[in-house]
């Protein structure tokens, strides 16, 4: 199948209601994928004002079996590229779900030049079926990374016992120093955690989530399934990270923390408290972000973070990125907003 109208037995729905996409998400995804979840698409919506979201469903003989939600920004009156995180999500039980995947693949192609988009870009976890269907539509795999998961299963007691021997040694110094963690879901930690994120960024140079990602989680979604994590010492919140879940997994979304009095380790014993509280939610894995393809080396400006990362003994997930143009003639579009984000880049650091 190459594009063109939907295999016979296959429709898309028109404006999936939310209890009918989660409900298909939570079984199909039941581990968590909160970019596809949603939610996470009106959370969008409220934390980036210039953002428009797509959400794709098709059904196979009236039943549910693919998902796909993406965002997109409007330059000269054109919606530049469809981002889908983590999908599309296609039924595991359908026996033909390559079919499905080029169905699904097919309508947001029609939801694009329906919107004009000019491209179709999937990060997408590692699956055979989902790979062959890219293939198969002409999307060309541009990149590769990872995320790093530490699997919660068995409770707090068995991952004290899996994690690296030196993790617990630091999780037992900053017990002995008197470093404590608080949780919580007050504005006033929500402030002091993104000033932690902010001195970070500007010591280590990544592009964090904005500051309104986190209002709208505070805001709109369940507070029970959002928090702040501060580590405090002698009073001063030396790091802090931001937690949410979705499904069974608990995503740290960022995460800072100051320079000075690293030697108390307060990032260690900050996230081994949240895991300790995933745990105890029964919540079976805990997402710390992403993770260069290939890993750092040592050596290589990266490397400290991936072997604190490495000391949890978790595992690294692979993801692959797939793009495709959906309308060709409009690609110099595309060149003129990567022209001007660049100079923006530029000229932001030049005057930081």
């Amino acid at each position: 199948m190459r594009g063109g109208d939907l295999l016979s037995g296959y429709a898309a729905l028109e404006k999936p209601s939310a209890e009918l996409w989660d409900s298909f998400l939570n079984k199909e995804s039941s581990d968590g994928n909160f970019p596809q979840c949603y939610e996470y698409g009106e959370l969008a919506k409220t934390a980036y004002p210039k953002q428009r979201v797509v959400r794709s469903l098709i059904t196979y003989n009236e039943k549910p079996v693919g998902i796909a939600q993406g965002t997109y920004n409007v330059y000269f009156g054109l919606g530049t590229t469809l981002n889908v995180i983590w999908g599309p999500i296609v039924s595991r039980r359908n026996s033909e779900n390559l079919y499905a995947a080029e169905n699904l693949l097919t309508e947001v192609e029609a939801c694009c030049r329906k919107y004009r988009i000019i491209e179709a870009r999937f990060s997408v976890m590692a699956s055979p079926d989902l790979q062959k269907a890219f293939r198969e539509m002409n999307y060309a795999s541009i990149a590769k990374t990872n995320e790093y998961v530490v699997n919660l299963e068995g409770g707090a007691q068995k991952l004290w016992m899996n994690i690296h021997h030196n993790k617990r040694r630091n999780i037992k110094r900053a017990l002995e120093q008197g470093v404590e963690v608080t949780q919580s879901h007050s504005k006033e930690d929500l402030k002091t955690f993104y000033s932690l994120l902010e001195i970070t960024v500007a010591r280590e140079g990544f592009t964090p989530y904005p500051r309104t990602l986190f209002e709208a989680i505070w805001n709109s979604y369940d507070p029970d399934l959002s928090s702040v994590f501060l580590a405090k010492w002698k009073g001063k919140a030396l790091s802090g990270v931001f937690v949410v879940v979705q499904g069974k997994t608990a995503y740290a979304l960022n995460a800072g923390s100051l320079a000075e009095e690293r030697e108390v380790r307060p990032t260690d014993i900050m996230h081994w408290k949240a895991m300790e509280w995933a745990c105890s939610k029964g919540y079976s894995r805990y997402n710390l972000g992403g993770v260069s393809e290939p890993p750092p080396i040592e050596g290589s400006s990266k490397w400290g973070i991936w072997r604190w990362k490495k000391e949890w003994k978790g595992n690294l997930e692979t993801i692959e990125v797939f793009n495709k143009l959906v309308l060709p003639q409009y690609r110099l579009i595309l060149l003129a907003r990567d022209f001007a984000i660049e100079h923006k880049r530029q000229i932001k650091w030049l005057y930081r």
